[in-house]
């Protein structure tokens, strides 16, 4: 199954489930310690499977986009030494910092506001 990711400027990154849930996970690590809250919901989203791991980025405040950004900066530095054969995580991983470059106007569209309360596996791992 494949889960879309959609960004600004009519931009979507399209990644396996398995690679779309390592990167999320790595991205919400990155960060636990600037929005703890951010982090734990994308930890969060990162278990679950097919479109219930799809998400509008546009639904996060300026701040948390900001955040989100500032974890795919993080997590692309860490896995940076990995070559060209680099799992699915690490793949989508590059992909969100080669998107990150490339957004455009964020258009009409109004987008809900993403709920950070909406946790699904709640299992303490409140990266605090």
């Amino acid at each position: 199954m494949t889960a879309i990711i959609a960004l600004d400027g009519n931009n979507s990154v399209h990644a396996s489930n398995l690679g779309m849930g390592g990167a999320l996970e790595q991205i919400g690590l990155a960060i636990s310690d600037v929005d703890p809250r951010l982090a734990r919901w994308l930890i969060d989203k990162s278990n679950r499977s097919g479109f219930t791991m799809e998400f509008d980025l546009r639904g996060l405040s300026d701040e948390r986009r900001a955040a989100f950004w500032l974890g795919v900066d993080r997590a692309n530095e860490k896995f940076r030494h990995i070559g060209p054969d680099c799992g699915p995580s690490v793949y989508v991983i590059r992909l969100f910092h080669e998107k990150r470059d490339i957004q455009g106007e964020g258009g009409d569209k109004q987008v809900p506001p993403i709920d950070l309360d909406e946790i699904w596996f709640d299992d303490d791992t409140n990266p605090a």
